[in-house]
């Protein structure tokens, strides 16, 4: 009886620490996701703003500490490169999150077994010294 209850602590408390794990991946996963959508924002905001030049319009670009000419269309394009590589990074993590979140209910769902298991057999075991 001491062994069951005892087997049973331990997994509980080794599915929780695992559902803990989870939960700080989630975290990594989220904070991720405000980023791009940050950058996305960003990067909409400079399409937006290319799009109101004129096509003889001078682009320049700072690489380093150095501000390098680029024609319109190229940074045009760059930009547009940007916003699809957001985009699929942006997909990734959403699925990711969406994965997390289901092992997270898998884990929970286990724990809450295991603690309804514990609490029956000590139910039990407190009938059996009452009788």
């Amino acid at each position: 009886m001491a062994e069951q209850v005892q087997m049973l602590q331990s997994k509980i408390e080794d599915e929780s620490k695992l559902l803990q794990t989870l939960q700080r991946e989630m975290q990594k996963y989220v904070e991720g996701r405000q980023k791009l959508i940050e950058q996305s924002h960003e990067n909409e905001m400079v399409k937006k703003e290319l799009d109101l030049l004129e096509p003889d319009a001078k682009v320049y670009k700072l690489i380093a500490s150095v501000l390098v000419q680029q024609t319109l269309q190229e940074s045009k394009e760059n930009v547009s490169k940007r916003l699809d590589f957001i985009g699929k990074e942006f997909k990734k993590v959403e699925d990711l999150i969406k994965e997390n979140t289901n092992k997270q209910i898998t884990k929970k769902t286990s724990v809450q077994k295991m603690q309804e298991q514990l609490y029956q057999i000590v139910q039990a075991y407190q009938q059996s010294l009452n009788k």
